[in-house]
């Protein structure tokens, strides 16, 4: 096994020292982008493999540790393999030893076959069946989830609550059904929710030390006892005078008693005609008229208005200082004009009657206002109750807030769990029938595997490659015998549709040639080739990016392959953990520039051997740099694009060799993170605002162009742009660059960056 490499004085490498990397795993994960070396590390494995008059002098400084041509094989899978054995020709070496079966077992092994085939779609669709189920109940599950979800919308405007669980949907529906597990006697509506919130969060609560005046109150109230006794009098003069007659009959009390009081300062002149009309036994009758019981009522009434009125003077008062300090609503206000208004009333019938004292009046009791003084002091009350319990209220309001929620959910989630139920005997039953029909198929796989031969041999490689080359999609062509020669089957590529034995590899795809490629190097690392001389050698492989033009279900394919090579011998120890369960591999390579494959292949959930570690390869002023880690040092691809080009900003180039590389990193971190946010397209014309004399304006053109229509296209100023672009000072670029974030996203900038943006 290789424990270190030494790449010196080639590629991106240094030429002084060059790039070791120590400390080699039989799992060796490396992760780059193009152009970084990665090619470099395999090419390197492969040409210390080749007899020394084919190596590449290229590599003649670069060492290694741990390689024994004797006792290892390498097999790298590069340009250089497709181009070997495809490119130069259409055949295929055998990959393993050729071994019939005799006629007998072949049909035996045909009837067991049939039966797999029966018993396969038996199993898919229960299997189908099952999936169906699945995915019908996680829909409903999705919709109960966004149901529940979405009545925290109800309390958008309760913006200075934070109600628990705020990104979870899931862990949101699990404080519902804890909440529902206990019964609730009361919910609140949510007018009564939305009132808590305003008293709570948007007044501000302070104690109001002011109350109504009940001693006030009740004094009025037996002022209008006294009052409404009075009023409703007829209060008369003495009815036994001869002039008594005419006053009722001239309804003239008032304007005689008037002239009365006049007569007392002008002795016996008139106060109607201005004669002394007046004699002894006129006056004598008016004296009578007005007597003292009169006169006595008449003084008590006029009593009772003025106490009447002080006391109202003081109650209005009263109200208004607790206007002063509280008045939510206005209803402390409302009440005080209306107050106001009934007391102006009162007084105004009071001085009716003195006027009239023979007609009956009624007054409008303060009674009638209990109501709204009483709702001004529950309301103080419950003011004041708050402000001494805020904190227990605010928490009491979220409890009421997650009942409200809770109640509103619980019958769709009574029924979601009722389907629940159904979903759940069904897929028990589903499942029941596959297992059955699996153990048909466990059957019949085992009856073939004892009639087949234990030496895999070319066909049975062959039928493997066409196999998965059917089920990735690849149905245009399949893998053909064209001949045997010293009994080693010799394959050429043949079109389905076609009779022609022609070459056709070079009419394929590319991902069609790189999967069909990476398939039959898979072969050759499980089995062994035509050169006896390997047989017995341990297989150390280079895999290098195997996934380039591959789509995703190709790319799963490779992933899964390469699972396969670096599978661990088995889980009951650590040292079988660290071992590979195919003995005839010693050490694997990969190398990808591809992140999502990365991922896949590294994915420590897998049975592989963890006896692993990772690479991270990055280039900076055209020094490849090599770290590793036996966690996973990358990141994903948009945070990799901030460090690449922080990292270039921190040793900032002169020239501008660097500049498309670093504006293709810029435009891909803004279109993901306009993508991400959602900035609309017409807002980007803000940013074009400087014109075409600007000298970034074709600059941000180029950033901004990846995110309009022609995204990825060729547009008729591309040229234009690429032009300006690298004959422009890589500070420029950088400059321009945080310029865009400067408008869209200043925060994410400097957190990316870790630097401050200059307003």
């Amino acid at each position: 096994m290789i424990t270190s490499i030494n790449l010196k004085n080639v590629a991106t490498f240094d030429t002084t020292n060059g790039t070791t990397i120590n400390d080699l795993k039989k799992v060796n994960f490396f992760f780059g982008f193009n152009g970084t070396g990665k090619s470099t590390i395999a090419n390197y494995l492969r040409n210390i493999s080749l007899d020394v008059p084919n190596q590449n002098p290229s590599f003649r400084q670069c060492t290694n540790t741990g390689f024994n041509n004797t006792q290892h094989q390498i097999l790298a899978f590069c340009e250089e393999f497709i181009e070997e054995n495809f490119k130069r020709s259409t055949d295929f070496k055998g990959v393993f030893s050729l071994n019939q079966s005799n006629a007998t077992i072949d049909q035996q092994i045909t009837i067991e076959e049939t039966k797999v085939q029966k018993f396969e779609n038996l199993r898919d669709k229960y299997i189908k069946k099952n999936k169906d189920l699945e995915v019908d109940q996680k829909a409903k599950l999705d919709l109960l989830l966004n149901n529940c979800w979405n009545q925290r919308n109800s309390f958008a405007a309760f913006i200075k609550i934070s109600l628990v669980h705020p990104g979870s949907k899931p862990n949101h529906l699990q404080e519902i059904r804890r909440i529902l597990q206990s019964p609730m006697v009361s919910v609140l509506t949510m007018h009564e929710l939305t009132n808590q919130y305003q008293a709570l969060y948007e007044k501000e609560l302070k104690e109001v030390l002011l109350k109504v005046d009940d001693e006030i109150y009740f004094e009025i109230r037996r002022l209008e006892g006294k009052l409404t006794k009075l009023l409703q009098e007829v209060i008369v003069g003495n009815e036994d005078v001869d002039i008594a007659g005419l006053i009722k009959t001239l309804n003239s009390r008032g304007w005689v008693e008037i002239g009365v009081k006049y007569l007392k300062s002008t002795n016996k002149t008139c106060p109607f005609c201005q004669k002394e009309t007046i004699d002894a036994d006129l006056m004598d009758q008016f004296n009578r008229y007005f007597g003292e019981t009169y006169k006595k009522k008449i003084g008590e009434l006029g009593t009772l208005r003025d106490s009447y009125k002080n006391k109202s003077v003081e109650f209005i008062d009263n109200i208004k200082l607790i206007q002063n300090v509280f008045n939510p609503n206005n209803i402390v206000s409302n009440l005080l004009i209306s107050l106001t208004s009934l007391f102006d009333d009162n007084i105004e019938t009071i001085d009716y009657k003195l006027e009239h004292s023979n007609e009956k009046k009624v007054l409008v009791s303060l009674y009638t206002k209990k109501e709204d003084l009483s709702d001004i002091i529950r309301i103080i009350g419950e003011n004041n109750k708050l402000y001494s319990e805020s904190d227990t209220s605010k928490t009491n309001l979220n409890i009421e807030i997650w009942k409200y929620i809770s109640n509103n959910c619980s019958q769709a989630i009574q029924d979601f769990d009722t389907k629940v139920i159904k979903y759940s005997r069904l897929i028990i039953l589903s499942n029941e029938l596959k297992n059955r029909f699996e153990n048909y198929i466990s059957t019949a796989k085992q009856n073939i595997e004892t009639l087949r031969s234990q030496t895999v041999n070319t066909k049975d490689a062959i039928d493997n490659i066409n196999l998965i080359l059917k089920s990735a999609g690849f149905e245009g062509f399949e893998i053909a015998e064209k001949d045997k020669v010293n009994n080693i089957s010799r394959y050429y590529l043949k079109r389905l549709s076609r009779t022609s034995t022609d070459p056709i590899f070079a009419s394929l795809s590319e991902g069609e040639k790189n999967f069909i490629s990476f398939l039959y190097f898979y072969e050759l690392c499980l089995g062994t080739d035509d050169l006896q001389s390997n047989g017995s050698k341990k297989k150390i492989i280079a895999i290098d990016d195997p996934v380039s033009s591959l789509d995703s279900q190709s790319l799963f394919i490779v992933s899964t392959l390469i699972h396969t090579l670096i599978q661990r011998k088995s889980d009951n120890n650590r040292p079988d953990r660290m071992l590979f369960k195919n003995n005839n591999i010693a050490q694997v390579f990969i190398l990808t520039h591809n992140l999502y494959f990365y991922k896949e292949v590294s994915f420590d959930k897998r049975p592989i051997c963890t006896d692993y570690w990772h690479y991270k390869i990055s280039k900076l002023n055209n020094q490849t740099i090599i770290t590793g880690d036996y966690n996973k040092s990358v990141f994903d691809d948009y945070s990799l694009m901030w460090q690449t080009i922080k990292s270039i900003k921190s040793n900032l180039p002169q020239n501008t060799s660097l500049n498309i590389m670093i504006s293709n990193s810029m435009r891909r971190i803004i279109e993901s993170y306009v993508n991400f946010i959602g900035y609309g397209k017409d807002s980007w014309a803000a940013l074009l605002s400087g014109g075409h004399s600007d000298p970034s304006y074709y600059i941000k053109c180029a950033f901004i162009s990846t995110i309009n229509d022609e995204s990825h296209k060729i547009a008729a100023l591309d040229s234009a742009y690429y032009q300006k672009i690298i004959n422009e000072q890589p500070q420029v670029l950088f400059n321009v660059f945080a310029s865009i974030f400067k408008s869209i996203g200043k925060e994410h900038y400097e957190m990316m960056m870790d630097e401050l943006l200059v307003p």
